[in-house]
């Protein structure tokens, strides 16, 4: 259970950190930094006292220190992360020295925290900032479809007919359904990071590992899935998840935020697909959000987002036959648009996501239509 730390157990984490640094410092110092800090009604009393080795932390007073230090907690924290000018701090009374002040400066190295992780660097490529214009056609696509339905769901339905556009270039094509897969939940014991290696701890008990290969080494992937509670279907996030282990725990700076440097550094492209039964094209606003969060934190930039509401009213109205037909024929254009240019044209697009009608007759149709199911009790749809 995580407790929160006492004022000298803060006190302890931060003289760990000088204590690391200071063997890498040029120039060192015997002597000690006596501290009298308040937090609240509690005092804190300790030193750090220093040799030509290293930098410890004690309790209690120390006869003759190099330099004594008098505030609350706060300040001293401040001072030492230089949000506080020492100067600044005196003036306005929050810092009270006595002694020799540049003592501090012996002690306490300009960067305590300082890595050298430029081995894990991975910046930005042309191809992620505009991947239409470094395009190259994928050899190797691998669709990843979470619908809890498998092949008997809608999502395969609409799916089917991209993926038929997606071939005709003579990819190589293959679909996991994960719904038959077993992907055991993150259990956030960071292992695959811990131990510099990216194999998680359940490595050889499920699924995840042969998947993964398998996302690797695609070109394109296809993300697809239903909508379900206004995002995607918790296997497609387990997955998510457990992917954390492609990259390594470092920081490094991403398109447009803060994200982690990838353990093997591939070209890749996504495509998200997704159906909903709600008619409402805003219905998808959530799940876009997120997966384009997603692929920038994965360094697989989305060429294209292919959402289509209103699925099953769409499939199961006979008046709107011709309306299914036109859809599926833009998505199989879709799917050779984004195996030769990388986009899907404006055109496709707005047929595919083109209104069925009006939101009342869609709400009374899809009323009758749950009705009789169950006034029936049939169990398929």
């Amino acid at each position: 259970m995580k407790e929160i730390p006492t004022p000298y157990q803060v006190m302890e984490e931060l003289a760990e950190s000088i204590s690391k640094a200071y063997p890498q410092k040029s120039e060192k110092a015997e002597g000690a930094i006596q501290f009298h800090l308040t937090h609240g009604d509690e005092k804190i009393d300790c030193y750090l006292k220093a040799d030509l080795c290293d930098v410890i932390l004690y309790e209690g007073t120390i006869a003759v220190p190099t330099v004594t230090l008098r505030s609350t907690l706060y300040h001293w924290l401040d001072l030492a992360a230089k949000r506080l000018n020492p100067v600044v701090g005196v003036m306005t009374g929050r810092l009270k020295f006595k002694g020799d002040t540049s003592f501090f400066s012996k002690v306490m190295s300009d960067s305590m925290l300082d890595v050298d992780v430029r081995q894990y660097a991975d910046p930005v490529t042309d191809f992620e900032k505009n991947p239409c214009d470094n395009w190259k056609s994928p050899q190797n696509i691998l669709v990843i479809n979470s619908s809890p339905r498998a092949r008997g769901g809608y999502t395969d339905f609409y799916l089917k007919a991209f993926l038929n556009g997606l071939k005709k270039n003579g990819s190589e094509l293959e679909t996991v359904y994960l719904r038959k897969q077993k992907i055991n939940r993150c259990t956030g014991c960071w292992h695959c990071w811990l131990s510099g290696t990216g194999d998680c701890i359940f490595n050889g008990q499920d699924d995840f590992e042969e998947i993964h290969e398998k996302f690797e080494n695609a070109d394109l992937i296809v993300f697809a899935f239903p909508l379900y509670t206004d995002g995607m279907p918790g296997a497609l996030k387990d997955f998510f998840d457990r992917a954390v282990c492609r990259n390594h725990p470092y920081m490094v700076d991403g398109l447009y935020k803060t994200r982690h440097p990838r353990r093997r550094k591939k070209q890749q492209a996504s495509v998200v697909f997704s159906v909903c039964g709600f008619i409402e094209m805003e219905n998808f606003n959530a799940v876009r959000s997120h997966l384009r969060q997603i692929s920038h934190n994965e360094h697989i930039p989305i060429v294209a987002e292919i959402f289509r509401s209103g699925g099953m009213y769409l499939y199961n109205n006979p008046l709107l036959y011709k309306k299914m037909n036109d859809i599926l024929q833009a998505l199989e254009k879709a799917g050779e648009d984004v195996v030769t240019s990388g986009k899907v044209t404006k055109q496709h697009q707005k047929v595919i996501g083109q209104k069925l009608g009006k939101i009342a007759d869609f709400q009374k149709e899809s009323d009758y239509f749950w009705f009789e199911k169950i006034r029936n009790n049939e169990k398929s749809y």
